[in-house]
């Protein structure tokens, strides 16, 4: 799994969010929340597989992020969209799903 803000700020997230790498992701998230939580904006498009724990970390970061401002998805995977949508999460990350 690769973590890492690109030259626009976003959050970029490669492989796999699953139960087996949420703890790794959470640690390696956690700083960088720090440094774009006022305008989140996350891209997912590299994200090969999710299951509800990767949702449910998704759904925390966006908690976070528009109690200190703005949240965004800039792209999403299809395998990532279509865990969203059969999960019932489109409700809750309504951006960019």
């Amino acid at each position: 799994m690769e973590i890492y803000k690109d030259s626009s700020g976003a959050l970029v997230i490669k492989g796999s969010l699953t139960v087996s790498h949420i703890e790794s992701a959470h640690t390696k998230i956690e700083p960088l929340l720090d440094e774009t939580i006022h305008d989140m904006v996350l891209d997912l498009s590299a994200v090969d597989d999710i299951d509800i724990s990767g949702l449910q970390l998704l759904y925390a970061i966006k908690k976070s992020a528009e109690s200190e401002g703005a949240f965004s998805i800039r792209a999403i995977s299809p395998q990532v969209k279509e865990h969203v949508l059969l999960s019932g999460f489109n409700t809750i990350l309504k951006e960019g799903v």
